[in-house]
């Protein structure tokens, strides 16, 4: 992965207020390990998703599952729907499979970096053309905090992870040490179209980022005050916030 997109996770990582941060050693396990959210049945590895041959097995529940290895990989999987306030019969069901590296900021944030070519979404849609597509996805992520506890309810480790405004994801709890995984090199190996796309979405990214830059520089000359600093740090924190959906 390109060390220019990651300097730009990290520094918009470090931009972070530091409100409820916390660090491996703050919190009362590893964070390695297979978590999922609420009843369980989304689960990393095999047997959510296959990248090779563009597949997904649908659990019998919505949810998130995040694996974590101690030495810096990770692995994504997402089943959720989209309700359509308009039309209500025409409820999108989303299927998302991601892996690649992860890293601890100074800040107390982590930053993930997936694998391009082995990204993969598939959206049904009851009400479109094509009702289930899939194609390529890739979104790196910025958690602002997170946090490890012993959840008496549920008898297991719990992880709250906070999005990169603050927001807070499902919780998660601890279902498999080690964890349940794909092999954490690529996949796939059909990535003339990925490379195409991805090229395209870091070549906005530092437009953008230079842009917000120069705003910054313009800012501070004629005004010192953080809130203008803070609006441009929000700009770009918006663009990273988006996934990029690459098409197959």
């Amino acid at each position: 992965m390109s060390s220019l997109l990651m300097a730009l996770l990290v520094l918009i990582a470090a931009s972070q207020p530091a409100r409820a941060q916390h660090n491996a050693a703050d919190n009362i396990t590893s964070l390695a390990g297979t978590w999922s959210s609420g009843s369980g049945n989304v689960i990393t590895g095999p047997g959510f998703a296959n990248p090779v041959n563009f597949s997904f097995a649908y659990p019998a529940t919505t949810g998130i599952a995040y694996s974590f290895t101690d030495d810096g990989h990770f692995e994504e999987a997402q089943y959720r729907f989209d309700a359509n306030g308009t039309e209500p019969h025409c409820v999108k069901a989303f299927f998302i499979f991601q892996h690649g590296t992860y890293e601890f900021q100074p800040n107390g944030s982590i930053t993930t970096l997936p694998i391009a070519a082995d990204g993969r979404i598939q959206v049904q849609d009851p009400c479109a053309a094509e009702s289930s597509v899939i194609t390529y996805y890739y979104e790196p992520a910025i958690f602002q905090s997170w946090l490890i506890y012993n959840d008496q309810n549920h008898n297991a480790y719990g992880l709250q992870l906070s999005a990169f405004d603050g927001s807070l994801l499902p919780r998660l709890f601890l279902k498999y040490t080690p964890p349940a995984m794909w092999p954490t090199t690529q996949l796939t190996t059909n990535r003339s179209t990925v490379q195409t796309n991805e090229a395209n979405a870091k070549r906005d990214l530092v437009q953008q980022s230079l842009l917000q830059a120069e705003l910054v520089k313009r800012g501070s000359a004629t005004s010192s005050s953080p809130s203008t600093v803070g609006i441009q740090a929000a700009g770009l924190l918006g663009l990273l916030s988006l996934g990029f959906v690459l098409v197959r």
